[in-house]
């Protein structure tokens, strides 16, 4: 009902109109006295137009005035988001490789341990599918866990920078303990680890329930 009466406002909610309405009755309360009866309920359905012409206008610069708060309120959250991912890979950037090394290891242990819940535990698989099934599932939980990395990204980056530190130690008694000639290639050397380990449990997983 509620949307019927605003539908019908926004119908004769035209001031123009309402004007020609008022000077019409006007005129013809004049020309004839006996129908004052009809004049007083024109007069009475010309201010009611008006009340939800009037009621009608001021819904919509609300709902106007909601929205664009709404956009403007979403906008500012995605700067802030983006300006403190900014400051956090910046401040990772100082740490050098172990920065990036710092990252690359959550990142690892988040896509394993994640993959690893959803497809046990969130999707669990029926059994055994064939090879194409397997595949096809395969795909269908990177691209869950895929998209939840978006949302922890920001999360993922703030404990890589808390972790920096530690894991420049930890590369650096890596270095001299297994007597790399650099950083670089002690860097590489657990890069590589890390994906052949992402790598091996991905495909044996598949396999198993091939």
């Amino acid at each position: 009902m509620f949307l019927s009466m605003k539908f019908a406002a926004a119908s004769h909610c035209n001031p123009s109109l309402l004007f020609h309405q008022h000077h019409h009755h006007h005129h013809q309360g004049f020309g004839d006295f006996s129908g004052g009866s009809s004049l007083r309920r024109r007069t009475s359905t010309l201010k009611l137009q008006t009340t939800l012409c009037s009621t009608y206008t001021n819904d919509n610069a609300y709902e106007l005035s909601s929205a664009n708060s709404h956009e403007e309120s979403a906008e500012s959250k995605k700067k802030e988001e983006s300006s403190t991912s900014n400051e956090i890979l910046t401040k990772l950037r100082r740490y050098g490789i172990s920065g990036i090394l710092s990252y690359g290891l959550l990142n690892t242990a988040y896509y394993l341990t994640t993959f690893l819940i959803v497809w046990f535990y969130i999707a669990p698989a029926p059994g055994r599918m064939g090879y194409l099934a397997a595949v096809e599932r395969f795909l269908k939980v990177m691209a869950m866990v895929w998209a939840g990395s978006q949302v922890t990204k920001l999360i993922r980056a703030g404990g890589a920078l808390a972790l920096a530190p530690f894991v420049d130690r930890g590369l650096s008694w890596f270095t001299a303990k297994f007597k790399f000639q650099s950083q670089g290639k002690a860097f590489m050397t657990i890069v590589g680890f890390c994906v052949g380990l992402a790598i091996i449990l991905f495909l044996v997983i598949t396999l198993l329930w091939a």
